[in-house]
């Protein structure tokens, strides 16, 4: 049985099993950035076989695949006629941890960073709330061992960022609403994403964080759900802030750079 505080280790896609650099993975990757980039805009026929083989080598398998598993996601659609054509963005499903990827990967604006904060502050805060009423002893004690992970691991290393991300989930898990728990991945992604955006900061607000995200833990032990939901949401907002600031400084930086 599938543990449900275990850490998400999403990575882009892979077929059937096969790691790296798989066609299907190229093939996909190079469709999907172009489509959330803006080059391949709403309307647009996706790039053919032939014009993805000047880039890289395409299969007529992997290229199949791949449209597939966009238009899984939303992010294209065959028309008769008409061809394979990019949706409108609201046809996206954003919530995916894939498109997120692909989304980071490209770069994203303050709108996008601010909707995704925006949608965390819907969930994190009520989540905790929620734990700190139902929470069971079982998973007071993973928030608990994710929080001591975070601790014990240096600030930005891989593992400090996989127990950061161990402790949203374990949250979100403790809240006991299994229709929530499903946006467990959207947190993840975004957790994941952020943190290393912040690096830049310096471990200060880090700590800071770490902090907070004690604090969370006592409050839900304490099942103190107003404490827990208040000091959850101080950890979003304060997180929002340091993002935009990192994100802003790496798109001045770039465009420095290109002038």
């Amino acid at each position: 049985m599938k543990d449900p505080n275990a850490v998400s280790t999403h990575r882009p896609p892979a077929v059937n099993g096969v790691p790296g650099e798989s066609l299907f993975r190229q093939v996909t990757d190079r469709i999907a950035r172009g489509i959330v980039s803006g080059a391949l805009p709403t309307g647009e026929l996706i790039p053919n076989e032939d014009d993805l083989g000047s880039e890289i080598s395409v299969s007529r398998t992997a290229y199949r695949e791949a449209v597939r598993f966009l238009t899984a996601k939303g992010l294209i659609e065959a028309r008769p006629r008409s061809g394979t054509r990019v949706t409108p963005r609201e046809a996206w499903n954003l919530l995916d941890p894939d498109v997120l990827h692909w989304f980071f990967s490209t770069g994203v604006d303050d709108r996008f960073v601010h909707d995704l904060y925006e949608l965390r502050l819907f969930i994190e805060p009520n989540t905790a709330r929620l734990a700190a009423e139902r929470r069971s002893p079982e998973q007071l004690q993973a928030i608990e061992e994710a929080l001591t992970g975070m601790e014990n691991h240096p600030p930005f290393s891989e593992a400090n960022i996989l127990a950061d991300i161990a402790y949203h989930q374990a949250v979100i898990t403790a809240a006991c609403n299994p229709a929530v728990y499903c946006l467990r991945n959207v947190v993840s992604e975004t957790v994941r994403w952020a943190v290393r955006q912040q690096v830049a900061h310096g471990p200060r607000p880090y700590l800071t964080a770490l902090a907070d995200h004690r604090r969370v833990y006592d409050a839900i032990a304490a099942s103190d759900g107003e404490r827990a939901g208040a000091m959850m949401r101080v950890i979003v907002v304060e997180s929002l802030h340091h993002t935009l600031s990192a994100v802003r400084r790496a798109r001045n930086h770039r465009i420095g750079t290109e002038k």
